[in-house]
């Protein structure tokens, strides 16, 4: 399972391939191990690196035109073509030793150009138009698309080191197309990488777990804005710390799922009283409707209810939610909180 890759900063790991949207949500993962490989009757073999695209685009839906970008260890022409004949548009960047007669200038010509100079060539691959560009920036870049070429270009601010200040160079329009939407994959990574699960283990089976455990609640964190986005309560999201805290939190207590419905919720109205008086802290809705083990305890401080729009103190405190609600002949604050 573990590979070994020079050019990486972590040179010896697991190696995944991931189907990522541009908001970087996880469609389909693919871990190798070298048995993987396997070409359907119907789907063409072009090679062990462009095969991993083949594989892992069976999911989307053929000819409406979905737009795949992936980079130059998987790039190559008969990839185009057969993403193309399926209805799937096609974009990345390509190394020169896969493009058969290459006209593209080579490193070594593109070097003596001005920077943001850039050559295309336009050619039909068995009824497929591919366009192939070659872009000088601080190095040489060569790509291949399927529905987009050099035109039209646009104009980029880059930092020139020699005369020490900022000048405007052109940009084909495939250079802006793939760099708007290529990052997904490694923004999953990013979201995994900053609250990631650190404990160390030797054996391949735990660490890939912990890595899926991770791509889980990233993925759910990322489903859960756009979820609250269509909504309208985009500013009011958790971030992915609270995120993580409120599914770990919800995990640990959570039992059996309530049978309650239609009960009218009262979450907004303690989100808002959890900032009123002395802090405590309010359980997830989940938690709080699981009815089971909310024992009433009693306590010899006199805390100020949690249930919204009561101004009481009480002495009872949930056991498994840790909050103080009314518990008398007058107010039963206790069984409205467990119910709504």
């Amino acid at each position: 399972m573990k590979r070994y890759n020079p050019k990486k900063p972590h040179k010896w790991g697991y190696k995944i391939y991931v189907l990522s949207g541009v908001s970087g949500f996880a469609y389909k993962i693919e871990p190798e191990t070298g048995s993987e490989n396997v070409v359907l009757p119907n789907e063409p073999d072009l090679g062990a690196s462009s095969n991993v695209i083949v594989r892992l685009s069976r999911e989307i839906p053929r000819n409406q035109n979905y737009r795949l970008y992936f980079d130059n260890y998987f790039t190559s022409l008969p990839l185009l073509e057969y993403l193309s004949q399926n209805g799937i548009l096609s974009l990345g960047t390509i190394r020169r030793n896969r493009i058969p007669d290459c006209k593209l200038p080579t490193d070594k010509e593109m070097s003596k150009k001005d920077r943001g100079y850039s050559v295309e060539y336009v050619a039909d691959v068995n009824g497929v138009d591919a366009a192939t560009v070659a872009w000088k920036d601080n190095k040489v870049v060569n790509l291949a698309s399927s529905f987009v070429g050099e035109m039209p270009k646009a104009q980029v601010r880059r930092y020139d080191k020699k005369t020490k200040q900022y000048i405007t160079i052109d940009r084909p329009n495939i250079v802006g197309e793939y760099n708007r939407h290529m990052g997904g994959v490694d923004l999953i990574d990013s979201i995994m990488g900053c609250y990631k699960i650190r404990l160390r283990s030797k054996r391949w089976q735990v660490r890939m777990f912990y890595h899926l455990l991770d791509l889980s609640i990233a993925n759910a964190w990322l489903l859960y804005k756009r979820i609250q986005k269509a909504k309208g309560l985009q500013e009011k999201h958790l971030n992915s710390a609270d995120f993580r805290l409120q599914v770990a939190t919800t995990l640990c207590k959570l039992s059996v799922p309530s049978k309650i419905k239609n009960r009218r919720s009262i979450e907004n109205e303690l989100q808002s009283k959890r900032h009123k008086g002395p802090a405590q802290h309010i359980p997830p809705v989940a938690i709080r409707q699981d009815q089971t083990g909310h024992w009433p305890v009693w306590t010899e401080k006199r805390i100020r209810c949690k249930f919204p729009k009561c101004s009481g103190v009480s002495q009872t405190i949930c056991e498994k939610c840790g909050v103080a609600l009314c518990y008398n002949k007058h107010n039963n604050c206790f069984k409205q909180f467990h119910l709504s």
